[in-house]
């Protein structure tokens, strides 16, 4: 079972050498790139995903109920966005982005939230099928190019 720890000094480094495979560049930003942004991102929490003492992946989730979140039109500020999830290419395929997504689900449920949201590039070789398989449903909206999905809670 993995850790889900909140990003801090101590795990830039071993965060930020994580990578996705190359044909992946396209579905996700770089964990380097997720870490910059949060600083302008109101609501933003990141967590190193760890197993034992080893860096497997990177879950950046945004609070959409904070108070300056940055939404958009058609928004539902009651959720959490599941705004970048990665797995390292050595860490792929053994549940972590399922055990990533169960964390993001508690968070929700553990602050009230009524929706887990989450946008994806639908293209072969990305994550929709991970998304649909763990219950999400598409909303028929397309948030920034990516098609968005989400995961009634209450």
């Amino acid at each position: 079972m993995p850790e889900f720890r909140p990003f801090s000094r101590d795990t830039l480094r071993p965060l930020a050498a994580l990578n996705v495979h190359d044909e992946q560049t396209s579905f996700v930003a770089s964990n380097l790139m997720t870490m910059a942004q949060s600083i302008f991102e109101p609501g933003s929490e990141i967590y190193g995903i760890w197993e034992k003492a080893t860096p497997v992946g990177l879950l950046a989730v945004v609070d959409m109920s904070h108070p300056e979140a940055d939404l958009d039109e058609g928004d539902n500020p009651d959720g959490i966005y599941v705004w970048r999830l990665m797995v390292d290419t050595t860490h792929q395929g053994r549940g972590y982005g399922t055990a990533a997504l169960e964390f993001a689900k508690s968070l929700a449920c553990e602050r009230g939230r009524s929706n887990l949201v989450v946008s994806v590039v639908d293209e072969p070789g990305g994550a929709m099928p991970l998304y649909e398989k763990f219950g999400f449903h598409r909303t028929g909206r397309i948030v920034d190019g990516e098609v968005e999905l989400v995961m009634r809670l209450v």
